[in-house]
């Protein structure tokens, strides 16, 4: 879904004179060609060579392993950038297995839907997100400045940080969230009346866990991957749990109203559109 959507972006924009998509479903590659996601489909050996951006739009657990495949392939000049939520492991790997002059930055468009696939896909997406890049310690400042460049014409706002601080931050308001969402359908799945509780549910339930919606083993590998951070998400949260029920317990409303307070004001000082970061 996000590598066609990236596909069109590029192409409804003609931002690029030819994209070439590369995908072990033949189904889903066919699709792409017929939405307009990608000109043509091609294997690495065919799209690889004298290519001028290669990106990787590819499940967290199986980026690597790609990358890896596409080696032998690459010539000097190309970008090579992908689309996890997952930065650390890949950054660190990526610049050393690269051959000179190939240049590697890790992004991650902020931006997505609970679908998967092709058929998902959404031109738009990106636009008014933001799209963070993580480029490598070595990096190039020419293959930055293209690839910042490319990300603001496809309507998004390049942020640059580092891959640490990159997974630290998206395992609280992405990671975590989504654990969240899935434990809650859990939870009410696994009382007796579930089905009059799903039946019944509204607004509320189904906004709170449309994240749930999403692909299992695409979640699985981001939040494995990204196990050190996402655990220190979950502490958090436990702490922030155990002090709203310390509050409901004793009958407290005064600490009650305060933390739903704060939340409020919180919550109310987010804009509804899209809002982006000062870039660095």
């Amino acid at each position: 879904m996000i590598g066609g959507s990236l596909g069109l972006a590029l192409t409804e924009r003609r931002l690029a004179a030819e994209v070439v998509g590369v995908d072990p479903n033949r189904d889903n590659l066919n699709l792409a060609v017929t939405m307009g996601a990608v000109h043509r489909a091609a294997s690495l050996v065919e799209a690889l060579p004298a290519a001028d951006l290669f990106i990787l739009a590819t499940p967290v657990g199986v980026t690597l392993g790609v990358l890896e495949m596409a080696v032998p392939f690459l010539t000097p000049g190309t970008i090579i950038t992908d689309v996890g939520s997952v930065k650390g492991r890949l950054v660190e790997r990526a610049e050393k297995m690269l051959p000179a002059g190939v240049h590697f930055i890790g992004g991650h468009p902020m931006a997505g839907l609970e679908v998967s696939g092709v058929a998902g896909a959404r031109g738009d997406l990106f636009q008014g997100a933001s799209y963070i890049l993580t480029p490598t310690k070595n990096f190039d400042p020419v293959a930055l400045q293209k690839l910042k460049r490319l990300v603001k014409e496809m309507g998004a706002h390049p942020v640059e940080l580092a891959a640490e601080q990159h997974d630290r931050l998206v395992a609280m308001i992405s990671h975590l969230p989504h654990l969240l969402a899935a434990t809650l359908v859990n939870t009410v799945a696994a009382e007796p009346s579930s089905d009059m509780l799903l039946q019944l549910a509204a607004g509320g339930f189904r906004d709170t866990t449309r994240i749930a919606a999403a692909n299992a083993n695409m979640w699985r590998d981001i939040l494995l991957t990204n196990r050190d951070m996402v655990l220190k998400a979950v502490r958090q949260f436990r702490r922030q749990l155990a002090e709203m029920e310390l509050a409901i317990n004793n009958f407290d409303q005064t600490a009650l109203v305060a933390v739903l307070e704060r939340a409020r004001e919180v919550r109310m000082s987010l804009a509804e559109n899209r809002t982006y970061l000062n870039e660095r």
